[in-house]
């Protein structure tokens, strides 16, 4: 006979692991957003190391990041800048949504929107939370993903799903080579 609490300590942890992979894979319709579905951009799901340049017309290299889309509308960002650099204090991992725009002829263009915080330092007394777009395009025979990234900073108390709410967004263009297992 079998022990039920014994057989609910191993099972426990294997079904929240498929939970949660169940989540993050399904689509969400509410992070969608108009355009054609998600499943038209497929091709662009995956993880992208960026190369992003100056946000002004100077367009120097100043730093890498990490995007990752899911099949599921979820977006991740991670930037080699976090702790901080000239003008921007220390900032946390961004995470938010991505939707459809178009697939043509072997080019997926797609919209992206994360949030992230702001870190208190005697430099940047004040919190902050970023709202990161990301309007890019995805060339699935060359696997390579181009485009702009709009920074806007918003009061922490602020809402920075507001359009009215962003203003002097520092805008610098990328680009990215999708990652890929050997």
């Amino acid at each position: 006979m079998i022990n039920l609490q014994r057989f609910l300590k191993l099972v426990a942890p294997v079904a929240a692991i498929a939970f949660a992979a169940a989540v993050l894979d399904a689509p969400s319709a509410g992070a969608q957003g108009p355009g054609p579905p998600l499943s038209k951009c497929f091709d662009a799901v995956g993880t992208y190391l960026t190369t992003n340049y100056a946000k002004d017309e100077s367009g120097k290299f100043i730093s890498r990041s990490l995007v990752s889309l899911t099949n599921g509308g979820h977006a991740f960002f991670t930037d080699s800048g976090e702790a901080g650099e000239a003008g921007f204090g220390p900032f946390s991992d961004g995470r938010g949504a991505w939707r459809c725009v178009s697939n043509e002829k072997g080019v997926t263009r797609f919209l992206v929107t994360v949030l992230d915080f702001t870190f208190i330092t005697p430099g940047f007394p004040k919190q902050l939370i970023g709202r990161l777009d990301i309007d890019a395009s995805f060339d699935a025979a060359a696997e390579k993903l181009s485009g702009t990234m709009t920074l806007y900073l918003v009061p922490i108390d602020g809402d920075p799903l507001n359009q009215s709410n962003l203003n002097e967004g520092a805008t610098g263009k990328f680009e990215a080579q999708k990652v890929i297992a050997p």
